[in-house]
């Protein structure tokens, strides 16, 4: 069956249609497509709230967006539910949970009997603040690739939460009490839960983190923190008895000078050495290499189009173990 549309990349993902092109988190506000698609909120993925075109987004991704900026979003559609459906001329549009961070989105489309898939950002996995993405059944795949090269396996996740609440717990006891850098969205907050509820402790943040922890509160996640800024914060940090999360290098330094380890929670510390820090831990919100051979087993796509940072070697793998046309969108 020949589908309707056709799949490039040119700043971004572009889908044309007869009627209609779509830009798939666009890398520019300047998009090539008619209609503008965002998957979620991480700063690599927003180029496209830029654009005076007509836009698609999860209203969690609308506010968290604006949160974080200050800006407010114009020409927006929100989407407001799981599977909701949206016609953009000859193609329908379902958005999904990703399971990446909240309101992260996956895009069904179906246009005459052929669908497409295009994920985003994924996680298959809970995590204490969001629930995993699920697997959609679709004609053709276009799957984030982030940790696709064969080999990269996250440990067990509850694993990871007790290895670092006990690094944080002698940290706090040793009066040098560890400051995390981490996304303003997403990892900033898990690691909030996380001391939260393993060692009831509030956490010391900064000002884009505490904007981005309104939305979240908003919405049903509790947590327990401080703003640096305040004057409660700072002589909290001067005290030295709480651990902090911050969301760029000049606030980790000043919590450093303070006497504070510091510390990262990223997927990338499997393969790459962080020295300087004192502690890092392999958490991530994305899916590792198993998890993406999950989905792509699940979907039971005959296309599948990978991209993002191991795009290349995923395609390898895929093309010597899967009865599939394999067509990487960038080599």
């Amino acid at each position: 069956m020949v589908p309707n549309w056709s799949i490039y990349w040119f700043k971004g993902i572009l889908l044309l249609l007869r009627d209609i092109s779509l830009s798939l988190d666009p890398l520019s506000k300047i998009s090539e497509g008619d209609f503008i698609l965002i998957s979620h909120a991480h700063g690599d993925h927003i180029a496209g709230f830029k654009s005076e075109k007509p836009k698609l987004a999860s209203y969690l991704t609308i506010k968290l967006y604006e949160a974080q900026t200050g800006r407010r979003v114009k020409n927006i559609y929100p989407g407001f539910m799981m599977s909701q459906r949206f016609n953009l001329g000859s193609i329908d549009v379902e958005m999904y949970n990703s399971g990446h961070v909240l309101g992260s989105s996956q895009f069904l489309f179906e246009s005459g009997f052929s669908t497409l898939v295009y994920t985003g950002d994924l996680n298959l996995k809970s995590t204490l603040i969001s629930e995993a993405g699920k697997i959609l059944p679709c004609d053709e795949l276009i799957i984030d690739a982030t940790y696709g090269k064969p080999g990269i396996t996250f440990p067990d996740r509850i694993k990871i939460y007790e290895e670092i609440a006990d690094f944080i717990e002698r940290a706090v006891k040793a009066d040098t009490p560890p400051v995390f850098i981490a996304y303003s969205i997403g990892k900033a907050q898990e690691l909030i839960a996380l001391i939260n509820k393993y060692l009831d402790l509030e956490v010391l943040v900064d000002e884009k983190i505490d904007r981005v922890n309104t939305i979240y509160k908003r919405f049903g996640i509790e947590l327990k923190y401080l703003n640096l800024a305040s004057n409660e914060g700072l002589e909290v940090l001067k005290s030295k008895c709480l651990p902090a999360v911050v969301s760029n290098k000049r606030n980790l330094v000043m919590a450093s000078s303070f006497g504070m380890l510091r510390a990262i929670a990223t997927g990338w510390s499997l393969l790459f050495p962080y020295r300087r820090f004192d502690a890092t831990f392999p958490l991530s919100n994305h899916a590792d290499f198993s998890q993406l051979v999950s989905y792509v087993k699940g979907s039971g796509a005959r296309r599948i189009y990978p991209f993002g940072y191991f795009a290349k070697e995923f395609s390898n793998w895929l093309e010597r173990h899967f009865d599939a046309e394999v067509l990487p969108l960038v080599d």
